[in-house]
């Protein structure tokens, strides 16, 4: 058996010993979470760096989404001016139309006018040639 003298050293060495294993595994835990904080911080600069490539994709694409709509915007510009010079060409058109209506109506007047004054001429020529014809001994 042991006397409390060595009973009392065993029992002081058996807590640093405990101390001693409880600090190393704290320091084995602590390794531990810096080992797995600093996996996290690579993931996370991975992450980041992604994130910022995706981005500049993003951004890439809004640019020429951007001078597309630009494009289709000056298109757009260009088909309403020619809509307009068409709508202008059309409003011509439609004045000489009836420009030429009315001269056509004024020509229909005039040829009506004119038969009226053949037939009337007609008429009258043929009275004169059946009257010379009376005259005229046979």
């Amino acid at each position: 058996m042991m006397g409390i003298k060595e009973s009392g050293l065993q029992f002081v060495t058996d807590i640093e010993n405990a101390v001693i294993a409880s600090r190393a595994d704290m320091m084995q835990g602590l390794e531990d979470v810096t080992h797995r904080i600093n996996g996290v911080a690579n993931n996370l600069k991975e992450f980041k760096a992604e994130v910022r490539a995706e981005l500049a994709e993003v951004k890439a694409e809004v640019t020429e989404i951007r001078a597309e709509v630009t494009e289709i915007r000056a298109e757009v510009t260009e088909v309403k001016t020619e809509v307009a010079e068409v709508r202008t060409e059309v409003a011509e058109v439609r004045t000489e139309v009836a420009e030429v209506r009315t001269e056509v109506a004024e020509v229909r007047t005039e040829l009506t006018e004119f038969k009226a004054s053949q037939t009337e001429f007609n008429t009258t020529a043929m009275e004169i040639l059946i009257d010379l014809q009376r005259r005229i001994p046979a």
